[in-house]
């Protein structure tokens, strides 16, 4: 592996260092932390680099624009390269633990998302889902308990009234358990006993189907 260039890093160093003109990109090597080194690009981008050997091969690593890394600092890209040595001395690729770091992102992501997954948004997709399984009335009957209302009234003065099962659907998915669905059913009995029934057997077979869909198996309790 080449050591040319070879310098302690510092933000004034970072700063003037330049690609010179008849070369496409130019490179200058921490002192500190071996492999680090700071590549220059002919149309000015620099950005800090790993360049490693394993396994037979010096392959190399982009950590980040020089712009968004400090090079000191416990998170800085000094820092970084340190700890992707420590990797290297395991027999660890680096690459593959970006990877792996970048996929444990995404799952974390992904799973706050489902977290915050309001109930109106699987309801939609079940009632899409089911409609071709259900007879027209059926299907009104499930849009009717789970209107928002507010709506001005077909026919005579006002505006409709909210389904029983609104209140559920503005409410997260992960947030229905077994407490809360009674306090709901209890409120709603009052009002409207016989619609509170009807809402409450929809809502139930509701949560089986979501049982059975990836995106939303284990929110609900």
């Amino acid at each position: 592996m080449p050591r040319m260039n070879r310098v302690r890093l510092t933000a004034g160093r970072i700063r003037e260092f330049r690609c010179p003109p008849d070369k496409d990109q130019a490179f200058l090597w921490d002192t500190d932390a071996p492999g680090l080194r700071i590549r220059a690009a002919r149309g000015g981008t620099k950005s800090f680099v790993f360049q490693f050997s394993l396994n037979g091969k010096n392959p190399r690593l982009t950590v980040g624009n020089v712009d968004s890394w400090d090079i000191d600092g416990e998170h800085g890209a000094r820092a970084e390269g340190r700890r992707l040595g420590r990797l290297v001395d395991q027999g660890i690729d680096p690459r593959d633990d970006k990877e792996r770091k970048k996929a444990e992102t995404n799952a974390k992501r992904k799973d706050a998302k489902r977290q915050n997954t309001l109930v109106s948004e699987p309801w939609a997709i079940y009632l899409e889902d089911r409609r071709p399984h259900w007879s027209a009335r059926y299907y009104r009957d499930h849009v009717h308990l789970s209107q928002p209302g507010g709506e001005p009234k077909i026919r005579g003065d006002g505006k409709t009234r909210p389904g029983p099962l609104a209140p559920l659907l503005a409410k997260k998915l992960s947030d229905i358990q077994p407490q809360l669905a009674r306090e709901w059913l209890k409120m709603q009995a009052t009002i409207r006993p016989t619609q509170a029934r009807q809402a409450f057997g929809a809502f139930k077979t509701f949560l089986v189907w979501c049982e059975d869909q990836p995106d939303y198996r284990g929110l609900a309790s």
